[in-house]
């Protein structure tokens, strides 16, 4: 198996290496160019500060004081390409870019930037109101706008997402109540596989990466396998600069309650269409404090982060090359007090038993149970025209570092888990006809290994043997646009194949060969395989007066995970013991998405339902017994699970009162389990309904004003109780209803006589109120031991609450210049 698999990975490079080559030798013909200028629909006025980008190129560029715009050394073909900007309704248009091309636009006032944006997580690039599946969009500027610790901070509050916690360094996402190995998140199209079955690190991308997101909700998500069963969330950079551009910003941000300092360098350039883009930062945070717990002992955590892309853009398409390192330390809380309620460290520290405030207040992540996180990645992108189509070959390679220190300096756990992604597609659109298609095949080779054991008196863990994973899928996606209808369906087939090394261990804990006198079996060598289709049909409509409905139908396939197959230890950042089931069925669901929107000129409004049939559903089940005092899990896959919920958006922009957004948000979930008794008839952790609302008040821009582009915003947040949780042997608790209240304000400090913004301030307060909380998701709710020894939670209160007030400062100084004529002259 891997003789063929390092010979189909050669073979993959050696076709890249050929396409490239073949078009680099070529004569050299004219790049594409796009010109134009942006006005006002009503007034015919320019609109300078316009965002142009063509999102399947990555490229991007904005108008000039007279509403002009350029776009050179572009590929050839036909793209999509996105207009936006503040104060102004999303438009999109199809471009076939041959030697030159010109194309204006006059936008609609309206205070609502989502009307028609554009969408490429579904594999055919398409906007959010025809793709025939719920889609949510979170852009730059709301990033920008808001707080956030972690990248999944940022998509978080949108409708049909949340996350779990266990700190505020320490989040994973949910999509329509479903998590972790259901949901794949990608950063530039990179999978994120760093120990996705983990709920005690957060995923590893830096928030300062992130330009914007796409969240697709459903199983729809047919190009990229049976990772995506609940959903995709991708992730992206800021879009490269235009020729001739150098640009970037330096960011710095302060948060009060955690001390979260955090500061990043972002700076790209194009020279003839040789695009670079290197972007640097780091964050760190002491322990944050709630009303209830005080400063919560265990949760600082630091953060570096480096990342170069390197690309070039020619006629026949284009090269990029992404390179990023990010190392990550972080202290997990596991809840030890005494009786009174006092937190204590596990052992003593320097003859102390009670952390001090400097020990609250530090920013070394190594002082209590923390893990050292590292993900290396290289990711290298490949597009290349071909007729009225484009192949895409991409190909990279991933490290994941996880070491558990539980006390000390030693790993107690060492995981080294390496993949190897790879994808090949064809795509091929006709603006005329209507037709898309997205065919291809991709995959992974992961190969796992297990660290030396540390040095006694540390007692090595081994949660998961040495294994091989290979993913291979391949698939089809048709699209058909007629004038208000698009149909969308598509099918893939995936095979899944582990291969597991046997490990047995001696007393101390150390790996010894099979057999060896005294010695356990820790793990049995096992070779598993699975193999399943996955589909869906879907359409959308454009109905009269601006009003859209949605449906689609799909099937699911997911494979076991490595941890529910395998497990056979403590996880020590969740304080639980797993026992995994190596004779566990893969996953099989059905799921029928339905969305009725309306985007008017002073509302917009979407209301999304869905239902989920999920067979073979695999959770890990809370037993009776106790190792260590720690509770023991087994996974089982027996059960049927059906999850069905609501989600959706009301936005009102009134035309008239340009000043006044409302925007709000809400999502129901609910769960069950059939033929279940009162305590296990629903399933674990599936979020409370939540409601986010927020009114934003905008000023008007004086003339000549320092001070432009201000705004204040007001929200609040209100999750009501969720009574319906598995609550056998206290394995989730219900949670009681809460509402905190959020503030913010924001203004562009510019340059009055040239207009340059010299730069950006937000001024955000997170539960403006300090209320004392509980989110239902917070998993450290459940960490509790007395003087060392390990505690049942089974009252909320006992727990560890969320965060309290919260006042964070974020500056931004862009630079650029230009050395190109103006958009004017050409």
């Amino acid at each position: 198996m891997k003789t063929q698999l390092r010979y189909f990975i050669l073979f993959f490079i050696l076709l890249i290496i050929s396409s490239a080559q073949t078009a680099f030798c070529k004569t050299t013909p004219v790049d594409g160019k796009i010109t134009g200028r942006v006005t006002d629909k009503v007034t015919g006025q320019p609109v300078p500060g316009v965002s142009i980008t063509i999102p399947d190129l990555k490229l991007g560029t904005s108008t000039d004081a007279n509403g002009f715009y350029i776009l050179k050394r572009l590929p050839k073909g036909e793209y999509l390409i996105q207009v936006s900007a503040i104060g102004y309704a999303s438009e999109t248009k199809v471009i076939n870019l041959g030697d030159t091309y010109s194309v204006d636009f006059k936008l609609s006032t309206s205070n609502y930037e989502l009307s028609d944006i554009v969408v490429t997580a579904l594999g055919n690039t398409t906007t959010r109101k025809r793709a025939t599946i719920p889609i949510a969009v979170v852009t730059n500027k709301m990033i920008l706008e808001g707080v956030y610790n972690t990248a999944i901070d940022e998509i978080a509050s949108q409708p049909g997402v949340n996350e779990t916690t266990e700190g505020s360094g320490t989040t994973k996402p949910q999509i329509n109540g479903l998590g972790f190995d259901r949901v794949l998140t990608l950063m530039d199209g990179v999978p994120q596989e760093d120990f996705q079955w983990g709920d005690d690190h957060g995923i590893l991308i830096d928030p300062y990466a992130v330009h914007d997101a796409e969240i697709i909700r459903g199983p729809a998500s047919l190009q990229y396998g049976a990772s995506a069963e609940a959903g995709v969330i991708s992730f992206k950079s800021a879009p490269l600069p235009e020729n001739g551009t150098i640009l970037g910003s330096v960011l710095t941000e302060y948060h009060t309650n955690n001390g979260y300092l955090g500061t990043s360098l972002n700076v790209a350039g194009n020279h003839n269409g040789f695009v670079w883009s290197l972007q640097a930062s780091g964050e760190e945070a002491h322990s944050y404090s709630d009303p209830k717990d005080g400063y919560v002992w265990g949760t600082a955590w630091n953060q570096v982060n480096a990342r170069l892309i390197l690309c070039i853009n020619r006629s026949w398409g284009y090269s990029r090359l992404t390179l990023s390192a990010l190392h990550r330390r972080i202290e997990l809380p596991d809840g030890n007090r005494d009786s009174t309620g006092r937190f204590m460290f596990d052992f003593p520290q320097n003859g102390k038993i009670y952390p001090t405030r400097a020990d609250f207040l530090s920013y070394s992540a190594n002082i209590a149970s923390d893990k050292s996180l590292g993900e290396y990645q290289a990711w290298w992108q490949n597009s290349i025209n071909a007729g009225k189509g484009r192949f895409g070959l991409d190909v990279g390679f991933t490290r994941s570092v996880h070491h558990d220190i539980d006390t000390g300096i030693m790993g107690s756990g060492n995981l080294l888990v390496n993949d190897v992604p790879f994808s090949f597609k064809y795509q091929l659109a006709g603006d005329s006809s209507g037709w898309k298609l997205t065919a291809g095949v991709n995959g992974l080779y992961e190969f796992q290994h297990n660290g030396a054991a540390p040095q006694a008196p540390y007692v090595p863990d081994y949660e998961i043997p040495n294994y091989t994973n290979f993913e291979l899928g391949g698939y089809a996606i048709v699209e058909k646009n007629f004038k208000n209808l698009t149909l969308s369906g598509g099918l893939r087939f995936d095979r899944t194949d582990f291969v597991g090394d046997p490990m047995s261990l001696d007393d101390s804990g150390n790996i010894v060969s099979a057999g060896t006198p005294g010695s356990t079996v820790q793990f049995n060598g096992f070779n598993n395989t699975y193999s399943g289709f996955s589909g869906s049909l879907g359409a959308s409509y454009q109905l009269p007066d601006n009003k859209y409905i949605k449906l689609n139908i799909s099937k699911s396939y997911r494979a076991p995970a490595i941890n529910e197959l395998t497990s056979n230890g403590l996880n020590i950042g969740s304080n639980l013991v797993d026992i995994g089931n190596i004779n566990l069925k893969a996953e099989q669901g059905y799921q029928v998405d339905l969305a009725y929107g309306y985007d008017g000129k002073d509302v917009s409004v979407e209301a999304d339902g869905f239902y989920n049939h999920i067979s073979n559903f695999i959770f890990a089940d809370r037993t009776d017994q106790l190792s260590d005092g720690f509770p023991i899990y087994q996974y089982l896959s027996a059960n049927t699970a059906i999850i069905e919920g609501v989600s959706g958006f009301l936005n009102m922009h009134p035309a008239e009162a340009k000043w006044f957004e409302l925007d709000n948000g809400f999502t129901y979930i609910h769960s069950r389990i059939p033929n279940q008794t009162d305590s296990t008839k629903h399933l674990p952790y599936i979020p409370a309904p939540h409601l986010n609302s927020e009114i934003k008040l905008r000023l008007a821009d004086g003339h000549n004003a320092v001070l432009r582009g201000c705004y204040m915003k007001f929200g609040l947040q209100h999750d009501w109780a969720q009574k319906n949780v598995y609550s056998a042997f206290y394995t989730e608790l219900p949670s009681v209803q809460y509402t905190i209240f959020n503030a913010g304000v924001g203004t562009n400090i510019v340059n009055p006589k040239s207009g340059r913004t010299i730069c950006a301030l937000y001024v955000n307060c997170t539960n403006l109120t300090n209320v004392a909380y509980a989110d239902h998701l917070n998993l450290a709710q459940y960490f509790l031991a007395y003087n060392g020894t390990p505690a049942t939670v089974i009252r909320q209160s006992q727990g560890i609450y969320n965060m309290g007030r919260n006042i964070s400062f974020k500056l931004i100084f862009p630079f650029s210049s230009n050395i190109n004529k103006s958009a004017a002259s050409e």
